[in-house]
């Protein structure tokens, strides 16, 4: 069966030659192309490129070139069909029926171009004849000089019902033709065609090739409705699948790695006519997969450009709701927003590329974009309304396909609902501190089953404290604390995992810190992430939740060793009772120590890798004095060594 070329195009559009490439050829990316060994002839050193964009890999050693169906078949040993067969099942495209009338369908999709070609020669002449003032006072209006006009071929389809299609006839084009290039049109309740394009400025849009397909029309009456209209579906021009420019803007974006998109055709002519190139549009419809998809072959983030008002708001957000199932590793999309009351012609005629480049400039990642939507349109008044915003966040993130980019998405979603959730800290008249069971003290519960009862401390407690338990004897022979004895953490570590289980209330108005402290102890890095995740979907912070919230992540024993009786300098002072701004100065001190190790740890590391590979005395002197400086710090935070945990 042979494939028509408009199958072909539409299976390249959407097969990406890296991935397909990468499956048999280790590549890395070297800036704008992909390299790797060479397939086809042996070599040590890669000579083998793979230029996304522009659809092709290429041998500059042994001259092999193609792309990806070629690719498929020298390196897998199948023909054309099998190739076209196997990629087309991987991208979820349909294989055209085959039938004895194929071949005539592809002698009319070549006739249509014919057509379609005429009519732009009809409407380039009518522009520049008698009849074509008004448009030329439009085009004038706009600010748009001769060579811009010749440029984007830019035409007048005149007042008469049927004008062109009389034209058309009589350069010998049948009837049924013109009707199916979408330049005439049968109206409702008639039975003789009309002129599809009557008194509009008409823009060319063309195919990836270049070759007009379809026709974009700005209409020319003041209260004109609708203002802009384009070619319906046709056998060359699929809308969800084509984009205004993109045949010019295609090496312009990939030259600068960027491509924008504007809200419509004469937003394009405009940037281009001030020097921005890389800009393409829609065609009157909120993007589409197969829009963005073609976008991602040309960069990586396309900006999308939209009017500062309400209607670019909305646009904007249509595009986030389509994009977010589609994204992956390196391929999302950024927005700029202009000026209310300004498309990018205005601001340009006003004030001048410059400020449309700072439009650019500051556009914004997908998800501040998205997140900003959900917060500003949530009313977080109550448990059931965060509940229902956490729950459309969720809903949004888990509808990411790909589970890299699904994953840390969701992390940062929940953040984020952390930072807007959680209470601030209020303040007691005549100081800083407030009762701690405000801040979410804990008072420890009934025994449960979930949770290992601490055996009770000795000492004297204030009326909102807890009591501090000592661990069972039980536990000092368990495999999991003979394991965590042997990774063991500094007691700087063990005070500040206490203070973030004991006070969350207070040690979590440093949400920021909290986040970055890395614990070395593995069962303290994880319990710190787990109060972290905790602390992002209970904003009240109720520490006997927090705790069998832990204890049902597997974190008991870690928990009870933490509280163990003289295992923190800190268990003293404590027991006899601490008030808030006590707590709040310990937590401080303790982050504090804490971060001064974290930022010791990488030098001692290196030194030790150093003296590893190189035991000269100048490496054992950098090691000496790399433990000697973490050791000075332990010692500094705690009076002693690593803490018995």
């Amino acid at each position: 069966m042979a494939f028509d070329e408009g199958f072909l195009d539409e299976l390249k559009s959407r097969v990406r030659v890296a991935e397909v490439v990468g499956r048999r050829v280790k590549l890395v990316r070297k800036g704008r192309e992909f390299m790797g060994l060479c397939p086809f002839h042996s070599e040590k050193s890669p000579s083998f490129s793979v230029n996304e964009q522009k659809g092709f890999y290429h041998c500059f050693g042994c001259g092999a070139h193609g792309d990806a169906i070629k690719f498929v078949c020298e390196t897998e040993g199948l023909n054309f069909r099998e190739a076209v067969e196997r990629l087309a099942g991987e991208v979820g495209l349909a294989l055209p029926e085959e039938s004895p009338f194929q071949r005539e369908r592809e002698e009319r999709r070549r006739t249509l171009y014919d057509v379609v070609a005429l009519a732009q020669g009809f409407f380039r002449e009518r522009l520049s004849g008698p009849g074509g003032a008004a448009a030329r006072a439009y085009v004038a209006k706009r600010e748009l000089d001769a060579r811009t006009v010749d440029r984007f071929g830019l035409g007048l389809a005149p007042e008469g019902r049927t004008t062109l299609i009389q034209h058309l006839t009589q350069k010998g084009v049948p009837l049924a033709e013109i009707v199916e290039a979408g330049l005439a049109v049968v109206p409702e309740g008639q039975s003789e065609p009309i002129d599809f394009f009557r008194n509009r400025l008409t823009i060319p849009i063309g195919d990836s090739r270049g070759r007009i397909i379809a026709f974009g029309a700005r209409t020319l009456l003041p209260d004109g409705k609708p203002k802009y209209i384009n070619s319906g579906e046709t056998p060359l021009f699929h809308k969800g699948r084509t984009l205004y420019n993109l045949d010019r803007a295609r090496k312009p974006a990939h030259d600068a790695q960027s491509i924008l998109v504007a809200e419509g055709y004469l937003d394009v002519i405009a940037l281009a006519k001030a020097g921005i190139e890389n800009a393409v549009a829609p065609l009157g419809t909120a993007l589409t997969e197969d829009q963005i998809a073609l976008l991602w072959r040309v960069a990586p983030e396309p900006v999308l450009c939209f009017d500062g008002d309400a209607a670019g708001q909305r646009a904007a957000y249509r595009a986030i709701d389509r994009a977010l199932p589609l994204l992956k590793p390196g391929q999302s999309l950024r927005f700029a927003f202009l000026p209310e009351g300004l498309d990018p012609d205005d601001l340009i005629r006003r004030d001048g590329a410059a400020a449309m480049h700072a439009v650019l400039k500051a556009a914004r990642p997908l998800i501040e974009v998205f997140w900003e939507r959900e917060r500003d349109q949530a009313d977080i008044s109550t448990p059931e309304r965060r509940a229902a915003l956490q729950h459309r966040i969720e809903a949004a993130a888990d509808s990411i396909a790909d589970a890299t980019v699904r994953d840390h998405y969701k992390r940062e979603l929940k953040d984020r609902l952390w930072g807007l959730f959680r209470p601030q800290r209020p303040v007691r008249p005549g100081g800083t501190g407030i009762p701690l069971r405000q801040l979410g003290a804990f008072v420890p519960p009934k025994p449960s089953l979930r949770r290992p009862q601490a055996l009770m401390g000795r000492g004297r407690r204030g009326p909102d404290q807890p009591v501090y338990g000592q661990n069972p004897p039980s536990l000092r022979a368990s495999a999991a604390a003979k394991g965590a004895q042997r990774q063991a953490p500094s007691r700087t570590e063990a005070e500040v995992a206490f203070l973030l289980v004991r006070y969350p209330g207070v040690a979590l108005q440093d949400y920021e810190a909290v986040e970055e402290i890395a614990f070395a102890a593995p069962q303290l890095e994880r319990l710190r992430r787990e109060v972290l995740h905790f602390a992002v979907e209970n904003p009240v912070l109720d520490e006997s939740v927090l705790k069998d919230h832990l204890c049902a992540q597997g974190l008991a024993e870690t928990l009870s060793a933490l509280e163990k009786r003289d295992s923190l300098a800190l268990d003293r002072a404590a027991a006899a009772g601490l008030s808030p701004d006590e707590v709040l100065l310990r937590w401080r001190e303790a982050v504090a120590s804490q971060q001064r190790i974290q930022a010791l740890r990488p030098a001692a590391r290196r030194a030790r890798a150093d003296w590893a590979r190189d035991q000269s005395e100048g490496a054992r002197r950098s090691l000496d004095e790399a433990e000697a400086a973490l050791a000075r710090s332990f010692e500094a935070a705690s009076g002693e060594g690593d803490a018995d945990l």
